[in-house]
């Protein structure tokens, strides 16, 4: 069982001209009976956050990336039974957040703390997506 590991990665990128941003912190804590795998725990106070209601739809995106995190992490050959990541700062950027770099960077945050983001790489395919490192 992870004892509060802390992984954070940060996608900050152009492709064709465009900017993309994206970074995300997460921890690794034992997962409760009865809860998910997977739960936003930013402080609400947090301004340089990201904060459900006027960013929900990059909240989404850390917390569905956190999950492709754990997807990811077994696909390495970790087993992360017994850990659950709590999302707990999604950088809030105004000029080149979005959506599919959000979901990468948390994604690659939870590997960090797995300790297997060396494993992983971020791609461009029509958004930003991870694959595993040849």
């Amino acid at each position: 069982m992870p004892d509060d590991r802390i992984g954070e990665y940060r996608l900050r990128r152009r492709h064709a001209g465009v900017g993309y941003f994206g970074q995300v912190r997460v921890r690794l804590t034992a997962v409760g009976e009865g809860t998910s795998p997977v739960t936003w725990e930013v402080d609400p106070d947090d301004g340089s956050s990201l904060q459900p209601g006027p960013d929900r739809e990059f909240v989404d995106a850390a917390v569905a990336g956190a999950g492709d995190g754990l997807d990811l992490v077994t696909g390495c050959g970790v087993d992360p039974a017994g850990a659950a990541v709590e999302v707990v700062h999604a950088q809030l950027d105004l000029t080149d957040i979005e959506v599919s770099a959000v979901r990468t960077a948390a994604a690659l945050a939870v590997a960090d703390a797995f300790g297997v983001a060396d494993r992983l790489r971020p791609v461009f395919r029509q958004g930003w997506t991870v694959d595993v490192a040849s």
